[in-house]
């Protein structure tokens, strides 16, 4: 997708909901994992997942496209601030995850665990090391 960007002058928007908090060597997402950081123009995440907070997301990338974001997100215009309290705990969580990946690294070590139990009962699942692992 980064190739195709930059070959065609195109915006890069990339949605790393799933990804926060764990995807990646320090969990920043799948543009760490797959070696685009800088290069991804608009990166948006929840902050309901692994970042811990009951509500809210954001928007991240350079300030005239998250401006632009601001202004032409409908759901965003009569929206309300995220509570102090969440804003809080979100920062907690992110100064976790940036002081050691210990948590992320033993997500993954649960999550090949899980895979290969899964496995050894006998179910088939898609390769891949994601900790979201759909079972059918």
């Amino acid at each position: 997708m980064v190739r195709l960007s930059e070959k065609y002058n195109a915006l890069l928007f990339v949605d790393e909901s799933h990804a926060s908090g764990f995807i990646g060597k320090t969990g920043r997402g799948t543009h760490e994992k797959c070696g685009v950081m800088g290069k991804i123009d608009i990166i948006t995440t929840t902050f309901g997942k692994a970042l811990g907070g009951a509500s809210g997301g954001c928007v991240s990338g350079r300030k005239e496209l998250v401006e632009m974001c601001r202004q032409k997100a409908r759901p965003y215009l009569f929206s309300n601030t995220i509570a102090p309290v969440i804003v809080s705990g979100i920062l907690k969580v992110l100064g976790i995850l940036s002081e050691s990946t210990e948590r992320r690294d033993k997500l993954e070590k649960n999550t090949s665990y899980w895979r290969k139990g899964l496995t050894d009962a006998g179910f088939i699942l898609k390769e891949g090391d994601s900790p979201i692992v759909p079972v059918m």
